[in-house]
């Protein structure tokens, strides 16, 4: 037994190793599928979504499996966002303890657009017809302690994006780990994300008739082929200790390192301070590890504004972020409320709230 466990966690830290170049060869410009990447959970957003060593609670199943490894309880979490023009993302997780030592998750995230009116060159104030543009990712989860600090988990999800009236599905992989140091409970943690093969899409609006000429006696039946698109293949490694042990008073400090194949590696910081593990308030900052500031060959003058966006730029363009919490015990069940609110460079603010219960 404990030969097949040194095995398996040496087999972790070598995925860990070799993620980080492969996630640069990976996915590239062309990756799509990318509201996999928003995460779920109003306490990890907060944090700047620097979440992968601290991961605990149905939150880590978006973030890191290997957290609910740690669970002794069934918990369970619903939570929803307000994006860009009226567009929604939700989220759903529950997480049951198997044993001691595993757990099973059960996740749901979804990314809706709502109804779009669609437009013409004849009707371009609306033609009262509608359609959609609604994504989303349903996935189980196992974590396993593997030793007392060590704890692994891997998530298997299946994606389906509607748009109109085409459609893609597709199936991806994420594989996490966490240690626990020992030193004011200092954690470490990794995790690979939507690793899986090309997605395309396929429907009727992909299918049309080219029309007949002297030559035809009729219309031919044709269809557009669909160019593949890449999953956003990610990884992340990160850190969280306690600053401040308490009680009444914790202070936890998290950083992490995330490269989505699509985008520059970003760096992030969070910081949550709880009172008696009921009250809790969170901090969470971005670091552009690769600022676009200009070169040598780019004459135009670089403001404040744009070093102070360009540098303090999180994942998916996020900026600066914080958000409350709040946990209520009601006899033997845990209710727990969270909000985060992040700003975004180009975009509109987003809020999130998310409501937890556990038992």
């Amino acid at each position: 037994m404990k030969t097949k466990r040194r095995i398996l966690i040496l087999s972790v830290l070598a995925l860990a190793v070799i993620a980080t170049p492969l996630s640069a060869r990976l996915g590239g410009s062309g990756a799509s599928v990318s509201f996999l990447t928003m995460g779920g959970g109003a306490r990890p957003i907060a944090m700047g979504c620097a979440y992968t060593a601290l991961a605990d609670g149905p939150d880590a199943l978006f973030w890191n499996p290997a957290g609910i490894a740690r669970m002794d309880r069934i918990a369970g979490s619903f939570g929803q966002a307000i994006l860009f023009a009226g567009m929604l993302e939700e989220n759903l997780a529950l997480v049951v303890p198997l044993s001691e030592l595993d757990a099973i998750g059960f996740q749901v995230l979804a990314h809706l657009s709502g109804p779009i009116e669609i437009t013409t060159y004849e009707h371009q104030h609306g033609t009262d017809n509608y359609y959609t543009a609604n994504n989303y990712a349903v996935g189980v989860s196992y974590g396993r302690k593997m030793t007392e600090k060590f704890s692994a988990g891997i998530t298997f999800k299946v994606i389906d994006l509607t748009l109109h009236r085409v459609a893609a599905w597709g199936f991806a992989l994420d594989v996490g780990a966490t240690y626990n140091v020992g030193i004011r409970d200092l954690r470490l943690g990794f995790v690979v994300q939507h690793f899986g093969p090309d997605m395309t899409y396929k429907g009727e609006g992909l299918i049309f008739n080219t029309n007949k000429d002297t030559l035809q006696t009729e219309d031919i039946p044709s269809t557009y082929k669909s160019e593949p698109f890449h999953m956003p293949f990610t990884f992340a490694g990160g850190a969280a200790i306690d600053l401040v042990e308490g009680p009444p008073s914790r202070l936890t400090m998290t950083a992490d390192f995330a490269h989505i194949s699509d985008q520059p590696a970003k760096g992030a910081i969070g910081l949550e301070y709880g009172l008696n593990e009921t009250l809790f308030l969170r901090l969470g900052l971005g670091l552009n590890t690769a600022p676009e500031l200009g070169g040598e060959e780019d004459n135009t003058s670089v403001d404040a504004a744009t070093i102070v966006r360009e540098v303090l730029s999180n994942r998916n363009s996020r900026g600066p972020s914080a958000g409350l919490g709040v946990k209520i015990p009601i006899g033997s069940y845990e209710v727990g409320v969270d909000y985060s609110f992040e700003w975004h460079w180009y975009l509109a603010p987003v809020h999130r709230a998310s409501l937890g219960i556990a038992f």
